[in-house]
């Protein structure tokens, strides 16, 4: 019995270690957590794509905001992309 009971807690802790390796994060998950990228709609309502895609003060300021309320620092850069819409990347 004890035999049986020694060995089900062997695999136990073999599968726990296995288990934690597995879950440690890798360069790619930290870079991923550390920045995000964001597609803002052309038609957003609020007229914010104006500022974002002419690259003017005002859109630093909404790129900044946006980046605040997604749980990010700063905004590293922003501009237009295909179709009417604007990228914007953050940084923690």
């Amino acid at each position: 019995m004890r035999r049986v009971a020694a060995l089900l807690a062997f695999v136990a802790l073999g599968a726990a270690l296995s288990l934690s390796f597995m879950l440690l994060p890798t360069d790619a998950s930290r870079a991923a957590a550390e920045s995000g990228e964001f597609l803002v709609p052309a038609v957003d309502g609020y007229g914010a794509t104006n500022c974002l895609a002419a690259g003017e003060e005002c859109g630093a300021v909404i790129a900044k905001s946006w980046c605040e309320a997604h749980g990010f620092t700063q905004a590293v850069r922003f501009g237009p992309v295909d179709g009417g819409d604007v990228a914007i990347s953050c940084r923690r």
